[in-house]
């Protein structure tokens, strides 16, 4: 494989007849490709993610406006381009020093910048989730309060930042995302058998974090993130001290992660697997500026080590196969 195509002018339009289609709180048919997609019934007003489009962050996010980037109305087709024949394999593969995983693979450059744009852009158009809705007494099942989340801004209770989370087997992916999980499988992140049918979305402000936690055994044990936004960060895995628990906190005296991975803001990729997934907590440590291991340390793609992180603004898009 030498490309992988994305018709995003195609998708606009898809998404534009969709938002148009649509019903609230529930899902629609006869959008896209005859299935039914989720509801959306009003813009989401995300400063942060508008400006990340506008302004863009060290030239990593361009304004498609030029002469260059032909609008709406115009025949283009936006592309992918990914490395000639690539796979998610061995070069790919990273490992520390010190660290015996070898089931975690990282490309930094996944995405391009006008795909990362379009993506961005898209976001910006999903509804927030109304509270005021969700509590007005009614009890509703389980299925019923996922359908009223799913595919909205959410803002989490126990953290501040905002999700939207879109469950294939609740509604159908909307094309943006349905084409991001197909390019996911062709470049062998996800076997045909499980593609991905579960995003997560996460916006995150400057210094804000996640703490070590797995994804758990709802989930086949593989995960794929996407980083977008421009800002970097340093993903710590943890050994689990006990694979009975979802969290597994270090103690004081052994403070060293079993590996750290720069994540690039700049639509970079990286899949964790097999013993990463099942065996280690994962976590993103809250914070302003933060410092990667130093030479001879755990960090899989700064052999030197050392490395100053400045945290800003990031939006990741984790894609899972839910059981």
């Amino acid at each position: 494989m030498t490309t992988s195509v994305i018709d995003f002018r195609e998708l606009r339009r898809l998404e534009r007849l969709r938002i148009r289609n649509t019903e609230s709180n529930a899902c629609v048919s006869g959008v896209g490709d005859g299935g039914s997609t989720t509801s959306a019934v009003s813009i989401s007003n995300s400063t942060t993610i508008a400006t990340a489009i506008s302004s863009g962050n060290d030239n990593t996010i361009q304004n498609p406006s030029s002469d260059n980037h032909p609008s709406d109305s115009d025949e283009y087709e936006y592309e992918i381009h990914l490395p000639p024949n690539m796979t998610i394999g061995d070069a790919y593969r990273i490992t520390g020093s010190r660290t015996v995983i070898d089931s975690v693979f990282y490309v930094p450059n996944f995405l391009p910048s006008i795909n990362q744009l379009e993506i961005l852009t898209w976001l910006t158009s999903l509804p927030e989730h109304s509270q005021h809705h969700a509590s007005n007494g009614i009890r509703k099942s389980e299925r019923e309060e996922s359908l009223q989340h799913n595919g909205k801004w959410t803002r989490l209770k126990h953290a501040k930042r905002k999700v939207a989370l879109f469950d294939g087997n609740l509604c159908n992916f909307p094309p943006i995302l349905q084409s991001l999980s197909n390019i996911l499988v062709e470049v062998g992140a996800f076997p045909s058998s499980h593609p991905p049918n579960h995003v997560l979305v996460n916006e995150y402000q400057p210094g804000e974090g996640i703490m070590p936690h797995t994804d758990g055994p709802a989930y086949e044990s593989r995960t794929a993130t996407i980083s977008l936004g421009g800002s970097d960060v340093i993903f710590k895995l943890w050994p689990r001290l006990d694979d009975n628990t979802a969290t597994s906190p270090q103690p004081e005296t052994n403070r060293i992660p079993s590996l750290e991975v720069i994540l690039h803001g700049n639509g970079s990729l990286i899949l964790f697997t097999n013993d990463a997934y099942l065996h280690h907590c994962h976590e993103i440590s809250e914070g302003i500026l933060e410092e990667v291991a130093s030479s001879g340390g755990v960090c899989g793609n700064d052999l030197k080590g050392g490395t100053l992180v400045t945290r800003g603004h990031r939006v990741s898009l984790t894609f899972r196969h839910k059981k």
